[in-house]
């Protein structure tokens, strides 16, 4: 018994026994109904009333059961007759070889014996089908006689020149239809494939890939194939199909070397054809991710984008009409994907998966084509334009935050490594240039835009471009500005950023002052105030007053802005705000008895001992007065403090002054130092003994 045998019965089956379970509950009811009339007419004659029927469940659907595998029905009903066909066919060309060895036969006699033999082979195959019962050795008959007429055609056409160019078409044509309807008939894949392959394939077998009439038929087998494949929904068919097609295309381009007017109305006459054998296929499902069209319009648009751009684009004389010509052609092929995915996603919302893959591929067309047809600045700012304008529609269509972040973040990413690359690169820093710093600010108000058309909800997105804003802002102020200026003008940022994260409870803002102040103070350090000044003093001091009074200035500022952002954050910055005008007043001091310079590395030593001693005293006191304040007020981070800098003092004497300074000034910077620490143990001690609270307020 055939497999369809088998499945028509299990049907039947499952028909009857829910036609049995129907009437079971039909009679019960009506037995139910008619029972109290009788009782009533006949009341003495009444026998006891029967129990109430039960209620029955509504009848499940009967599946058909499974079959299991059955491996001599593979071997007899599958795998003979298609070992029995290909048999056939090499029996038929060896058959051909004798016959043209031993001279039986010419040319024309044989090509008719193998159109006469192919085209019986399928009139007995459809006629097996049809009448004698449907079997899997008709079917193997029908595919190696449609073969057979394709490798007869090709033979004639290309090996003795016997059929016309134009007639082989329409010979294939005819032959690829009859297979296709054959197919449809029988719902058999295998010849669909034959036959609607065979005629996509014809141009290539009869060697007309340079023809215009061959382009045409091709155009008309694709169309007739598009609309067989999505009718039946034969999926992966459409793949080799459009694959076949593609093949030939390039071909075409590279051999005949087209004008790029014909070559533009060929590729995007196919290109409809192609992007119709994907989005037509979609309207017909309601839901879903089909790859078969996923992987159609990625081949399709790479492989026209390319034959487009090779066909303007002349490798040894590369001129601006080629670039503009190839950037218009990409512009286009973007345009007509996102356009496809508008029409897809209005007529099936359902299935947005195809359609957003149509609007990656039209954005990345796009994109290529925007980078072709512009140069310069333009490129960033455009990218980053781009990013803010997708943030809504890319939510809109696709519903799915992480494909927002993948689109808008790969535009704002584009952005930012052209500029790195070619606009603004490391080594532009500090040269005071403007034009680099347009594209810096595009990228800076794109993510700061796209930042607030996120949801509220979506924390770590809007954290991650309020942070890339920052960023831009903080690298175009490097880029326009130079020296102290740029110091005080990352330390007015941060000031800024700290009075909008302490009004609008902003965390970003007052996690970038932080940043901002951090690369003020090193740039202060690296540049204007570096630690030798510590000896040889600051040149020219104003400089060093400026920088560090800023950073001092807007870290003071930042602390009274505190919202608690982590623990104890307050007091790191008033500590980086009494450490910058320490650092101020020690240069100052220095500076005052140390104009000149010396050479630390060659180990020369001799300085001014004044400005050194005064130093060390100026540190001592000053640690001193902070530990004092400490222990009266009761707060715990000036002790410490005053505890660190008597440390710094103490190093500084132990192991500089006492090598660089003379004598006389070497006694002088001991026993100040020594005095002030007798003063300060004596202080703690007795405010301690004293009950003084030394673990007051940590701030």
């Amino acid at each position: 018994m055939s497999k369809e045998t088998d499945t028509r019965l299990t049907f039947v089956e499952g028909r009857m026994l829910r036609l049995q379970e129907r009437l079971e509950r039909i009679e019960a009811k009506l037995a139910t109904e008619a029972g109290p009339s009788t009782v009533a007419a006949a009341p003495a004659l009444s026998r006891p009333a029967p129990p109430p029927a039960p209620q029955t469940l509504p009848p499940r659907p009967v599946p058909p059961p499974r079959r299991e595998f059955d491996l001599e029905e593979l071997l007899g009903g599958r795998l003979l007759a298609l070992a029995g066909g290909v048999t056939v066919i090499i029996g038929l060309v060896f058959l051909v070889a004798l016959a043209v060895e031993r001279g039986w036969l010419d040319e024309r006699a044989r090509t008719a014996l193998a159109f006469a033999g192919s085209a019986a082979l399928l009139g007995l195959g459809a006629w097996l089908h049809e009448r004698r019962d449907r079997t899997q050795a008709s079917l193997a008959a029908c595919g190696t006689g449609l073969a057979g007429l394709f490798l007869s055609l090709t033979a004639a056409t290309v090996l003795y020149d016997l059929v016309p160019i134009e007639l082989a078409l329409v010979g294939a044509l005819v032959f690829g239809s009859v297979g296709a309807a054959l197919a449809i008939r029988w719902d058999a894949t295998p010849i669909g494939g034959l036959g609607i392959l065979g005629a996509l394939s014809a141009p290539l077998l009869v060697g007309a890939t340079d023809n215009a009439q061959a382009l045409l038929f091709l155009a008309v087998a694709e169309a007739a194939a598009v609309a067989v494949l999505v009718w039946r929904r034969w999926n992966w068919l459409r793949v080799a199909a459009v694959a076949l097609v593609l093949a030939q295309l390039m071909g075409w381009v590279f051999s005949a070397e087209p004008s790029t007017t014909r070559a533009f109305v060929v590729l995007a006459l196919f290109g409809a054809l192609d992007l119709a054998a994907a989005t037509a296929f979609e309207l017909r499902r309601n839901a879903g991710t089909s790859a078969a069209s996923a992987l159609i319009i990625v081949g399709n648009a790479t492989v026209l984008g390319f034959l487009g751009t090779w066909v303007v684009v002349d490798p040894f004389n590369e001129g601006p009409s080629s670039s503009t010509a190839a950037g218009w052609w990409l512009a286009g092929l973007g345009v007509a994907h996102v356009v496809a995915g508008f029409v897809l996603l209005r007529l099936q919302p359902r299935n947005r998966t195809i359609a957003t893959w149509l609007f990656g591929v039209g954005i990345v067309g796009l994109n290529l084509a925007f980078v072709v047809l512009v140069s310069g600045v333009a490129i960033p700012i455009g990218w980053a334009a781009a990013a803010a304008t997708l943030a809504v529609p890319a939510r809109s269509l696709t519903r799915s935050p992480r494909l927002v972040y993948t689109v808008v973040g790969a535009q704002i990413l584009l952005a930012v490594i052209h500029v790195l690359s070619y606009d603004a690169p490391l080594d532009a820093v500090a040269k005071s240039d403007t034009a680099p710093v347009w594209p810096i600010l595009a990228i800076a108000a794109s993510a700061f835009l796209v930042a607030r058309l996120t949801p509220s909800e979506e924390i770590e997105w809007r954290a991650a471009t309020d942070a890339t804003a920052l960023a831009a802002v903080a690298y175009g102020t490097a880029v326009l500005l130079d020296g102290v200026v740029l110091a005080g003008a990352w330390a007015a940022e941060a000031a800024v950023l700290a009075a909008i994260g302490r009004r609008l409870g902003q965390r970003v803002a007052a996690a970038a002052a932080f940043g901002f102040l951090l690369v003020a103070g090193l740039h202060t350090l690296l540049f204007e105030a570096p630690p030798d000044a510590l000896v040889r003093g600051a040149d020219p001091f104003w400089k060093a007053l400026v920088a560090l009074g800023a950073v001092a200035g807007a870290a003071a500022l930042a602390a009274r802005c505190s919202i608690g952002l982590f623990r104890h954050d307050r007091t790191l910055l008033e500590a980086v705000a009494g450490t910058a005008l320490v650092y101020l007043a020690s240069l100052g001091i220095v500076s005052a008895f140390q104009p000149g310079s010396v050479d630390i590395q060659a180990g020369n030593l001799s300085v001014r001992e004044q400005g050194q001693a005064i130093l060390s005293a100026f540190w001592s006191l000053l640690g001193l007065g902070l530990l004092w304040a400490g222990l009266r007020r009761g707060l715990r981070p000036l002790r410490l403090a005053g505890f660190a800098l008597l440390a710094v003092a103490v190093g500084k004497v132990f192991f500089y002054d006492i090598a660089a300074l003379d004598q006389g000034y070497r006694v002088l910077s001991f026993v100040v130092l020594g005095l002030l620490l007798l003063t300060g143990a004596y202080a703690y001690q007795r405010m301690r003994r004293g009950g003084t609270k030394l673990a007051g307020p940590t701030a």
